[in-house]
């Protein structure tokens, strides 16, 4: 898994109503989809397949109806469209019996994007946003570049998040993952259309294929316990000194 590169957006809470702490894009060159959703290191994972039918995706429910597992979106739903992914899987492995054709053939598209999850407010998630690596058109007509604006709570995060596509038969998907910690019951992701790259065809037009919704669990009594007696030992120290 390589990674393209990283924004740090740091956020006041003060100032805005989430707080998101880094926002990364990743290409997984594997075709595994391992960088796709993280449950087996951090707490309770749902996620969607926009306008897909309904898979399980490493033991996670993915639902192609929009409100169910707590993730509801609008925007125009692409159908059709497939990304050559099927021959990766030939059984259960590494989790599940779908193709993953299933998970990435479809997604919603369209300047009206919009994502809404419920969530626990002062809690923090980590989003994974899924992204099939071609884009529109074929042969000299075809379009390399995708760019659009991601914001989060209304406030712009993400300004020109630039995807770099492919028309080889051997696709791969794209993860953008950031993590949020939301001051109300939902996490509100919208999306816009970005600038045109220069001398290149770029699709302004935003697409989503699929989203994974991670809670982060809150550390333990016993693990704030360990930390605060550290704490209390250092300042210890300190003043012996």
């Amino acid at each position: 898994m390589k990674k393209i590169f990283a924004l740090f957006l740091v956020a006041g809470s003060l100032a805005r109503a989430e707080t998101v702490v880094v926002g990364q894009l990743i290409d997984d060159p594997g075709y595994l989809f391992s960088s796709f959703g993280d449950q087996y290191t951090r707490g309770t994972t749902r996620g969607a397949n926009f306008g897909g039918t309904s898979v399980t995706w490493y033991g996670v429910a993915m639902s192609s109806t929009s409100g169910a597992n707590g993730i509801s979106w609008a925007g125009s739903v692409a159908t059709g469209a497939q990304y050559g992914y099927s021959s990766i899987y030939t059984g259960s492995s590494p989790g599940t019996g779908a193709t993953a054709d299933n998970l990435t053939n479809t997604g919603i598209y369209g300047g009206s994007t919009s994502i809404q999850i419920s969530a626990t407010a002062g809690a923090t998630y980590v989003v994974d946003l899924l992204f099939a690596n071609q884009f529109s058109g074929s042969g000299a007509g075809y379009y390399p570049y995708r760019v659009f604006d991601v914001s989060v709570g209304g406030l712009l995060y993400v300004d020109d998040l630039t995807l770099y596509g492919t028309q080889e038969p051997t696709r791969r998907p794209l993860v953008y993952r950031f993590e949020v910690t939301p001051s109300s019951g939902s996490i509100n992701i919208t999306f816009a259309g970005g600038a045109l790259i220069s001398g290149a065809n770029t699709d302004p037009t935003p697409y989503v294929n699929a989203i994974m919704v991670t809670q982060v669990p809150e550390p333990s009594t016993g693990a704030l316990l360990v930390a605060g007696m550290t704490l209390l030992t250092v300042m210890g120290r300190r003043r012996a000194s």
